[in-house]
């Protein structure tokens, strides 16, 4: 009698606590419009862009979280959070790599750069790396959830991040954050990204525009929202180019690029890829099919074992030429993501 209970109580504790945690999620639920402003941060100088062949990096950075030595609960490990010691080494990772791309770097594309979240320790990324750069630099939020429930006994906790573009040039137009037109059912959408994707607009000489997209586009989602997400996508970007621009995407695009072929396709790891009819031919998708970008994250990473695969690549327009474009190889040091060169000349 007394087990029953203390299962008894035990239960509605429980369920008191999950009833709690929506309630809140609901009152504080972050509903971003469809379109918005996205928000800005000025570098004390910047030039206007008088370059015909321009060099991008794109690099989820994983919040800093899960280097190599981690793994993540949500993807069949144990980890929720990686200890302070090894989000300031990650951090410490990613911001030496990206400054040896201050050279040369027209723009730098970066995901789940973290503001403030409990998982990353409170650590303003987004600042860190607009310091150590001095660029302009365009922030998408994308996640703000102001407490995580889950796991029960190590919760996440509080979130706040987003998808943050860098580069030294002066804008044209206000940049704008773009809502994808989907989400999880309730309740689970309170507690996962709102994805979103920015988009940035360049004065060119020759009198057009210069579309720069970042985005980040769903995960676990199993292809539905995904496929709604590119087919709202696609409607964007053809009309942006239809109208004289040219257009960069970049980004983690949480699927493989069309005609990539995947080492194992009996990988549980989710492998959606986008059709090769989903944009005309003239369309250049640009990736390095040697390098993989993304690692599974049930495990610390091992080289040769760890499952890897391609879903951080660029789209270009057809009035941009693909120049190069390469991975660039760290062992999933800092990040369960790789960074991605890529340089292309727009034709006049």
């Amino acid at each position: 009698m007394l087990i029953l209970k203390l299962l008894l109580f035990g239960g509605v504790i429980f369920g008191g606590y999950i009833i709690l945690s929506i309630l809140y999620a609901l009152v504080t639920d972050y509903k971003p419009k469809t379109e918005t402003k996205a928000e800005v941060l000025n570098a004390s100088s910047s030039s206007i862009l008088h370059k015909d062949t321009l060099t991008f990096y794109t690099w989820n950075i994983g919040y800093c979280g899960l280097g190599a030595e981690s793994d993540f609960f949500y993807d069949g490990g144990k980890m929720v959070r990686s200890s302070r010691e090894l989000v300031n080494k990650n951090f410490s990772g990613v911001k030496e790599t990206i400054l040896d791309w201050k050279h040369d770097a027209d723009f730098i594309l970066l995901q789940e750069v973290d503001v403030d979240s409990r998982r990353s320790w409170g650590t303003n990324q987004l600042e860190g790396i607009k310091n150590l750069l001095d660029f302009n630099t365009v922030f998408g939020k994308n996640y703000q959830v102001r407490y995580i429930p889950i796991p029960l006994f190590n919760p996440m906790g509080g979130v706040v991040g987003g998808i943050a573009t860098y580069f030294p040039y002066q804008m044209s137009t206000e940049p704008i954050r773009y809502q994808f037109p989907a989400n999880f059912s309730f309740p689970k959408g309170l507690f996962f990204l709102d994805r979103c994707f920015t988009k940035q607009t360049f004065k060119i000489d020759n009198g057009k525009n210069l579309v720069i997209i970042n985005t980040h586009n769903s995960a676990y989602d199993g292809g539905k929202l995904k496929k709604q997400e590119m087919a709202f996508f696609k409607n964007y970007i053809q009309q942006e180019y239809e109208a004289g621009n040219y257009v960069v995407v970049g980004g983690d695009w949480n699927q493989i690029p069309p005609g990539y072929t995947p080492k194992d396709k009996n990988s549980d790891y989710e492998e959606i890829e986008i059709p090769n009819q989903y944009l005309p031919s003239n369309w250049t998708w640009a990736y390095d099919n040697t390098t993989p970008t993304n690692r599974k994250v049930d495990a610390p990473f091992v080289r040769n074992e760890t499952y890897t695969t391609i879903i951080d690549f660029f789209l270009l327009s057809p009035n941009i030429k693909l120049t190069s474009v390469h991975g660039i190889s760290d062992d999933f040091s800092y990040s369960d993501h790789q960074p991605v060169k890529m340089t292309c000349t727009l034709i006049k």
